[in-house]
């Protein structure tokens, strides 16, 4: 009894250490912008708080890489909390590994640096795994919905579909530059768009957190 108590206890935390992570992640985004002089968080790019030039680099990507590895956990967590057969489960905590590699890890080791426009390796790298990440992020919701059934959580249903919808016209508008919209809203703000897919994502996996340490508490 004792061995299985403190292996919920274990279980409960990784899922409140990603809460606080989360919370911590946007203090240190809006810490870091507050460091450069010129950044502006609603125009710049997330990114660039981790350049070679930034003198917060070290900090962002430091903390990018240990972000990583608190979802990491997280998805090996909700596979042992789900055990199942489902391959939904699977599905689901390999899309919430994946984020944290990309979007996470690989995002802190290769700097997002480029010279007079021209990126270089490393921010290629850059942006590809952590367009991964993202990519795995926007699939989440279709394959959680199939986890928790509509019958049982109907509220979870109604905020993935709205998770989904808030991030990928997000991610729709921080990613697509068209020329008729230059110098506009749409294309100059595009720290807002990559913010708000953030905190959007952000609020999404602390409610996953929280059905996570429900199920945990049931277990007996």
């Amino acid at each position: 009894m004792k061995g299985l108590a403190f292996q919920k206890i274990n279980l409960v935390s990784v899922g409140l250490l990603l809460i606080a992570a989360c919370i911590t992640d946007l203090a240190l985004l809006y810490y870091g912008g507050k460091q450069i002089p010129g950044y502006n968080q609603l125009t710049s790019s997330i990114s660039l708080l981790g350049a070679s030039g930034s003198p917060v680099s070290r900090l962002m990507s430091a903390w990018s890489v240990v972000l990583g590895v608190f979802f990491v956990l997280f998805g090996l967590e909700f596979r042992i909390v789900f055990i199942s057969p489902k391959k939904e489960i699977r599905q689901a905590s390999f899309l919430i590994i994946l984020y944290g590699l990309g979007e996470g890890v690989a995002s802190g080791i290769f700097k997002f640096d480029h010279v007079v426009g021209t990126f270089n390796l490393s921010a290629l790298v850059h942006n590809i795994l952590g367009g991964i990440g993202v990519i795995s992020l926007l699939l989440l919701p279709f394959v959680m919905k199939k986890i928790f059934s509509v019958a049982s959580y109907p509220t979870f249903h109604h905020i993935s579909n709205l998770i989904w919808l808030i991030g990928i016209v997000a991610i729709l508008f921080f990613t697509f530059r068209i020329d008729y919209f230059n110098n506009t809203f749409l294309n100059t703000y595009k720290g807002l768009w990559q913010r708000i897919f953030l905190v959007n994502y952000y609020v999404y996996f602390c409610v996953i957190s929280i059905l996570m340490i429900q199920k945990i508490k049931l277990k007996t």
